[in-house]
């Protein structure tokens, strides 16, 4: 079970990984500069989110819509990674519940 899933959660997070890439793809709209900049930056910190903001202030319309798209499904990526993650703590905790 335990390799199942971690094939999921690798699989999930190379997913995430794509998404990821091709958001700041469009946001760094042809910089490669840019774009391995806002790549290299943590997800979750406060100024990096700030600067994509920013960034993705200054898209055109149909840009700013492909953007909510790839956001929306690395959204549920996310949510399906706190899944399978929240399902393997807790399998390990019936494991360890039938192995004492």
């Amino acid at each position: 079970m335990h390799r199942n899933i971690s094939r999921a959660y690798y699989a999930l997070m190379a997913e995430h990984h794509r998404v990821r890439a091709a958001h700041m793809k469009i946001v760094a709209r042809g910089d490669a500069m840019l774009e391995r900049k806002l790549l290299r930056a943590k997800e979750d910190d406060e100024g990096h989110i700030e600067e994509v903001v920013t960034y993705e202030e200054r898209l055109s319309a149909a840009q700013r819509r492909r953007v909510y798209k790839l956001s929306s499904y690395g959204r549920k990526i996310e949510k399906l990674v706190d899944a399978l993650l929240k399902f393997r703590d807790t399998s390990d905790a019936l494991e360890r519940g039938r192995h004492k």
